[in-house]
């Protein structure tokens, strides 16, 4: 049964954070009032910088509704939490949400709403609803947030508005996320989007943690101090795996007794690595025009990498083989390894970074997925395809209304909610210390969706986390077998996004 509600109080395992800014030093913890101001709207009297002002007009709105469809499952880290709130709790990202919400009623004279979708299954969250009620040609909502999985599949189906075609949205501003935004348009139309409002984008992007006692206990060294260097790659962590690796109880075989090198969330961590080489699948040209790129020598020397690791039992592991072959459950064997300090690296996201700070035996770091060699200049991250976009659906009675609110949740958030999430990672609440928030926003700094999975194209959205579930390189005749599908979905998005 499906039940919409006025979003309820958040719990604290809300305060799942993102990094993005550099950390104030742990005394100021103690400090802390929890307090988050709403900024006024004007420029800085230090800057002149357009990109930093909203140019929003003062404007009445007559005590409309916003009304924005979000989503709530019994697993938390999949439900939305930055989008409306019953009131203040005294937790910081909760009344960051409800005092935002305040300021923009009150100065707009506006009421924003979240009604949740409570569909069980978290897969394609809010897929069949939105799709239902868009084609029934219904006016239920003025703002949506759904999967990324499914999100891309929506727009082909002609379901949401351009946002580039909406008055009062500027994605030149700096609340908008810019880069991603530009991987997620196709031939400059922008059906879906990511801001400083959308929150759950943020906590479903991969991030890597580190046991820092099993490092010292071999003599490894600071993997920071390579990250400084340029020289954290590949080759070094898995270096390092294959050390930590260990058969603990000594009955020569691996089980989920011994110690771990890397162990990692699903198969599709496999993908996470492969992005973090700079491997993608789908890329695009000037004209904004997506076409198949994977298909390339670096493609096959960095398949042919990680292969070489996780195919070493108790060097790498998933959780999917642990499934049915342990006294609980399966899914949680990155976890509880990485919790008993027997694994060196965790694949993991940010929203469990509350468990780990207060389930760890051992202290552990926040290290970027590693670089395929030292010539790669950035760090790269993989967005998870749970996390969750916004859009306007085509049924939205009034666009301007819809643009107007967006654009100021969008400003807005920059210094309230999305400085809670600040507050809280970088005064100690779920990392150790400024080496690790440093860490954690070089991380974020190199966020990145695959197109691939965002519009499901044919055959290749899954083929590298086949390649990962079978352990062998067989991207050659993989490959082979799915380009001209894959070429040929791609000129179908492309006649789904003709006017």
């Amino acid at each position: 049964m499906r039940i919409f509600a006025k979003s309820t109080v958040l719990l604290l395992t809300l305060l799942l954070l993102v990094q993005f800014c550099a950390c104030t030093n742990q005394a100021d913890t103690e400090n802390n009032d929890n307090s988050v101001q709403i900024s006024d709207n004007s420029a800085s009297s230090e800057s002149t910088d357009m990109s930093k002002i909203s140019e929003l007009p003062e404007k009445n709105w007559d005590g409309r509704e916003f009304r924005v469809l979000g989503y709530e499952n019994s697993y938390t880290q999949f439900s939305t939490f930055e989008i409306d709130t019953d009131g203040e709790t005294g937790e910081v990202v909760n009344d960051a949400v409800y005092r935002r919400n305040l300021a923009i009623e009150e100065k707009y004279n506006v009421e924003i709403t979240e009604y949740k979708d409570t569909e069980p299954v978290y897969g394609n969250a809010t897929a069949p609803f939105i799709r239902q009620f868009v084609l029934a040609q219904e006016d239920e909502f003025d703002l949506v947030f759904a999967n990324a999985n499914c999100i891309g599949a929506l727009a082909r189906e002609g379901l949401f508005a351009d946002l580039k075609e909406i008055d009062y949205i500027d994605f030149s501003k700096d609340w908008w996320n810019k880069e991603v935004n530009d991987s997620l348009s196709i031939m400059n139309k922008q059906y879906f989007a990511s801001s400083n409002f959308s929150l759950r984008d943020k906590s479903r992007a991969y991030i890597m943690l580190y046991n820092r006692a099993l490092a010292d206990d071999y003599d490894l060294g600071n993997p920071v101090d390579y990250v400084h260097n340029g020289t954290w790659t590949f080759d070094v962590m898995s270096q390092w795996a294959r050390i930590a690796a260990q058969d603990l109880n000594g009955n020569g075989t691996v089980d989920d007794s011994d110690t771990f090198g890397i162990v990692m969330d699903s198969y599709q961590s496999t993908q996470a690595l492969t992005s973090g080489f700079g491997i993608r699948v789908i890329g695009k040209d000037e004209n904004d025009i997506p076409k198949l790129v994977l298909n390339s020598e670096h493609t096959v020397n960095g398949i042919d990498k990680i292969i070489s690791l996780i195919s070493e039992k108790g060097a790498a592991s998933f959780c999917e083989e642990w499934i049915g072959k342990v006294d609980y459950d399966g899914w949680y064997f990155h976890n509880r390894a990485f919790n008993e300090g027997r694994a060196m690296f965790i694949t993991t996201f940010p929203h469990e970074l509350k468990a780990y700070a207060t389930e760890c035996e051992d202290e552990y770091g926040i290290i970027p997925f590693p670089k395929y060699d030292e010539k790669q200049e950035k760090y790269y991250t993989m967005a998870d395809m749970y996390c969750m976009l916004f859009a306007v659906p085509v049924t939205c009675p009034d666009n301007d209304f819809a643009g107007f609110m967006l654009e100021a949740l969008s400003y807005e958030s920059t210094d309230t909610t999305l400085k809670a999430y600040y507050e809280i990672s970088c005064k100690n609440r779920y990392t150790y210390d400024e080496e690790s928030a440093e860490m954690l926003d070089l991380t974020f700094d190199g966020i990145i969706y695959e197109p691939a999975t965002i519009y499901n194209i044919s055959g290749v959205s899954n083929m590298i986390y086949n390649i990962g579930m079978k352990k062998s390189n067989t991207f050659a005749s993989d490959y082979a077998s799915v380009e001209s599908a894959a070429l040929a979905d791609i000129e179908k998005l492309m006649n789904d996004f003709k006017d």
